[in-house]
């Protein structure tokens, strides 16, 4: 449908530090940004998720929509927080007709609230011998996801389709990138937030753990305001100029204050990490399973923190990469960032649902 709208559809991620939109284009050999913006969240506008501040936050966005001079045919959203459920399930083997019919009973046991308060979706991901398949089953609090449509209604636009941000992030990062050998892997994409984290095991493919971890980068921003009593931009303009690679360093003691106050914080994040990962694992049947978490991948405005990947190494003993959609060349665009667009991949990826799956 995308492919052929006289005005273009924009991937909007709505997050609690800002809101970035972005528009793209399909081309032979991969997709050309022609806008990347980004404006701030209105402060309290969004909490756990949920547009509080419908106007607030429409009206930034009519600002934004303004100031670049955007023709906008519908707008592809995305919704995250800690009450979206992405779990895979193991189920006995039925038709799709039937599954529909029964998927609220079977979701009903996961779903942090109650099937009738959700919106609840599903995709069968592949079946096994012994007449079972693997479901992936898809929830979102009503609440959250039509506060998120009130908000592009109130501007007059359509919308077009809503994603978890979990797979636009994934489709952006992943299924554009076929030099990586993703599918034969597992691995772990970390979407460090403003408020709280995503985490997700993916696993030859197909997500097998997906949770909202506590911690975000406005942990650590407030943490140096609060310490040096900062502005707000102070804070975050002094948190940008910190390298955490420094605190691999066990042998000299750091005389550098700003990291030793993030440093608490910092490590309650990858406790959690840490944690997930146990779980993942004591979840195998073999314990030197392939199937092991090989590497940690790190995205979001959070994984912009410099040495911030070193670190997180650092203390799991796992591989870890900071991700981005401008580190893949398949990607164009005609910003002079030279940064790899960590923060964008969310964005990017829910502009690319208006072409085909295929990356």
């Amino acid at each position: 449908m995308g492919l052929f709208s006289k005005k273009p559809f924009i991937g909007l991620d709505m997050g609690h530090y800002s809101i970035k939109a972005v528009q793209a284009e399909r081309h032979s050999n991969g997709w050309r940004l022609t806008r990347l913006m980004e404006v701030p969240t209105p402060k309290d506008a969004i909490k756990d998720g949920v547009v509080v501040d419908v106007h607030a936050v429409s009206y930034a966005i009519k600002d934004l929509i303004a100031e670049n001079k955007l023709q906008i045919g519908g707008v592809h959203l995305g919704v995250a927080g800690g009450s979206v459920m992405v779990r895979n399930v193991r189920i006995p083997k039925m038709s799709e007709a039937t599954l529909r019919k029964s998927i609220k009973f079977e979701a009903s046991r996961y779903v942090p609230t109650t099937a009738e308060e959700s919106f609840i979706e599903f995709e069968i991901a592949g079946h096994s011998e012994d007449n079972q398949m693997d479901v992936i089953v898809v929830a979102a609090p009503k609440e959250l996801v039509s506060s998120r449509i009130q908000v592009i209604e109130a501007l007059s636009l359509e919308v077009e389709s809503v994603d978890i941000e979990v797979f636009a992030g994934y489709r952006s990062l992943i299924e554009a990138d076929p030099s990586q050998d993703w599918v034969s892997s597992t691995f772990c994409l970390v979407d460090i937030g403003s408020i709280s984290s995503k985490l997700s095991v993916i696993q030859q493919g197909a997500f097998v753990m997906t949770r909202s971890i506590p911690g975000g980068g406005s942990v650590l921003t407030e943490a140096l305001k609060n310490y040096f009593k900062l502005s707000d931009a102070d804070a975050e303009s002094g948190k940008a100029q910190l390298d955490v690679s420094v605190l691999t360093d066990s042998t000299a003691p750091i005389e550098n204050p700003p990291l030793r106050v993030i440093q608490p914080h910092l490590d309650d994040l990858i406790r959690e990490v840490r944690r997930s990962l146990n779980y993942h694992q004591s979840q195998l049947a073999e314990p030197n399973s392939a199937n092991q978490v090989s590497y940690v991948l790190l995205t979001g405005g959070g994984a912009r923190m410099p040495g911030l990947a070193r670190y997180v190494e650092h203390k799991l003993g796992i591989k870890t990469l900071t991700a981005g959609v401008f580190n893949n060349p398949r990607f164009t665009h005609s910003t002079a960032r030279s940064d790899g667009g960590s923060e964008m991949s969310v964005a990017v990826g829910l502009a690319m649902r208006s072409y085909s799956k295929a990356a």
